[in-house]
């Protein structure tokens, strides 16, 4: 009996140690996810395997290789109604990959839905939304924090941590001005990050509501880092982003926001006045001006160092893209893959690359893929609406502005391997319990004793 006990003991203690190994282990994966750049892993001849893809190997390995997990994962995937929205996409993507002999035209976008799959596992079994959103808060205030020190240093401090060759970009410098760009391999991919992130800079956790002036000084570095990146298709964005969360704000809100935005408004105004000569207020003022040029074809931006030729050539550079989808050579139901370069001369320019995630994906994957992901897009910002409507859920509107904002700033780049941050917002919608919004709710844990903590 004696024996029995004691054998029974040390399976459910290996079975605690298991689940604390596991949460130890997500909580990486989540780190690596957001805070390791994508050039830092271990390079192999045929694929390279960046530190997130052997933090998901690890994972995987935990997750098949015990049987409770194995069935609540595997469970997840086969039960989820966005599954079934996912597999037309996964079909093209298998003709794509067979037809074109091209492996990576499925693996780079299947390791980023599968990454998808393992967030809403941990968010929904471990996490909880809460832990989840409080974490992306710590990553915001590194990252931003290093953004200001690589505007001065003029050099990424994650570039240190390069050790795959080939991805990593670089200083980037345009107009005479560095462009920063964190962990990622560009300063627009950046962009693309931080656009994910302000709506949850700017939600109040405890209280479920959209609060824009909740993290105040969290808030002015991501908007000081959105500056830094040089974009003017993100700092656009940005603005709409604003405004929506604004006008999603209750009244009271709006009531601190309007006395507060008024002092930072006059404030930001005299500073430039004062500091006119400056190189950080020219660069702030080019960013501004380069909007306006955007939005009105004016070419105020010249006045603070923008190129005119550079900004028509630009333009005319957009005008064209949409000329792709007429491309003779393209073939409408089989994309080139992702092997393939696109170049082509349309309308006498030369179009190397395309800066317009649609059209890219209509080049990869031609009109079935483009359509089926898309659709999938559109399963997600429709579900978002329809419970910030129904429900009035605070942070439905919340994940909606910002997956809603991605989406649009796609229409002026491509993804740039950034998709896994839109995830990161669509697998905390997932995880939503319907009685309440926030409170973290575990599906099916089996605590294998109270005895032990």
């Amino acid at each position: 009996m004696e024996k029995a006990f004691i054998l029974a003991e040390s399976k459910y203690v290996k079975s605690s140690k298991e689940e604390t190994t596991f949460s130890f282990i997500c909580t990486v994966f989540f780190i690596t996810l957001y805070v390791l750049p994508q050039y830092f892993g271990i390079p192999l001849l045929f694929f390279d395997f960046t530190v997130l893809r052997v933090m998901m190997l690890i994972m995987f390995m935990f997750v098949l290789g015990i049987k409770q997990k194995q069935e609540e994962f595997l469970g997840l995937i086969v039960k989820a109604p966005y599954s079934m929205v996912l597999l037309p996409y996964i079909i093209v993507l298998v003709y794509t990959t067979i037809l074109r002999v091209d492996v990576n035209a499925f693996l780079n976008p299947v390791i980023e839905i599968l990454a998808y799959y393992l967030l809403v596992y941990i968010i929904q079994n471990y996490f909880g939304v809460k832990k989840t959103l409080r974490y992306i808060l710590i990553f915001s205030y590194l990252i931003t924090a290093l953004g200001l020190v690589e505007y001065v240093m003029q050099r990424s401090p994650f570039s240190y941590l390069e050790t795959i060759k080939g991805i990593y970009s670089g200083q980037f410098i345009r107009s005479g001005y560095y462009r920063i760009m964190g962990p990622s391999i560009h300063s627009l991919g950046y962009g693309l990050i931080l656009i994910t992130m302000i709506p949850i800079i700017c939600y109040d956790i405890e209280k479920d509501e959209i609060n824009i002036l909740k993290h105040k000084l969290l808030f002015a570095m991501a908007a000081a880092n959105i500056f830094f990146t040089g974009s003017r298709s993100t700092l656009s964005v940005f603005i709409l982003e604003i405004i929506l969360l604004v006008l999603f704000s209750s009244r009271i809100n709006k009531k601190k926001l309007l006395l507060t935005g008024s002092i930072f408004v006059a404030g930001f105004a005299a500073f430039l006045l004062v500091f006119h000569n400056t190189s950080v207020a020219q660069y702030i003022l080019l960013q501004i001006t380069s909007v306006l040029d955007e939005i009105f074809g004016s070419t105020f931006s010249v006045a603070y160092g923008a190129d005119i030729e550079a900004l028509g050539s630009s333009s005319h550079y957009r005008s064209q893209l949409k000329y792709i989808f007429k491309v003779e050579w393209l073939n409408p139901l089989i994309g080139l893959g992702r092997k393939r370069s696109f170049a082509c001369e349309i309308n006498g320019s030369f179009i190397r690359s395309v800066d317009n995630f649609y059209i890219a994906e209509f080049i990869r994957y031609a009109y079935p893929g483009m359509i089926c992901y898309i659709g999938f897009l559109l399963y997600f910002l429709i579900h978002m609406l329809k419970s910030s409507i129904q429900k009035k859920s605070q942070i439905s509107k919340m994940l909606l502005v910002g997956s809603t904002c991605y989406c649009i700033n796609l229409l002026w780049l491509d993804s740039l391997q950034t998709l896994k941050y839109l995830y990161v917002l669509f697998a905390i919608f997932c995880c939503l319990p319907s009685d309440s919004v926030l409170e973290h709710k575990k599906v099916n844990k089996k605590i294998p004793s109270k005895y032990i903590k």
